[in-house]
């Protein structure tokens, strides 16, 4: 079956769930309803037959954000998984998301042991504040 990328809605909300829940990701759940409503963002779901990851994004200020990001769409998260990692599922939903961002780049706060991924999807990143960050430039038409 072939992957599909969706925008996710309030019905898919314990899904999406699961999936941050199954990355270790903190989900705040005020911001999941602003972005499964899409006032502030939006959540894309990758399926199949079901939900296999999904990419969070903020369109809100992002508190402690290095003033060089401005207005980039940010992703809260990110979770494929664990028996699709390594299919294409993360680059993809990463590609959806800077489609769905553009004309605005998109930006990202993580740790060192997934900066591997975001090199591979084509971030620049920098250090700020103890953690590291990275934009990559809007989807070209």
């Amino acid at each position: 079956m072939s992957l599909s990328i969706r925008l996710g809605s309030p019905d898919d909300r314990l899904e999406i769930l699961r999936l941050f829940d199954g990355a270790l990701l903190e989900t705040d759940a005020e911001r999941l309803t602003a972005q499964l409503s899409r006032t502030t963002g939006c959540i894309l779901v990758a399926t199949r037959t079901r939900p296999v990851g999904a990419v969070a994004l903020w369109t809100a200020e992002v508190p402690s954000r290095p003033p060089a990001f401005g207005q980039a769409v940010h992703i809260t998260a990110i979770a494929v998984r664990t028996q699709r990692q390594g299919d294409g599922v993360g680059r993809r939903l990463i590609r959806a998301a800077s489609e769905w961002a553009t004309p605005r780049p998109l930006s990202a706060t993580f740790d060192e042991r997934v900066q591997a991924f975001y090199t591979a999807c084509e971030f620049d990143i920098t250090e700020h504040a103890g953690r590291l960050w990275a934009t990559r430039p809007p989807a070209a038409d």
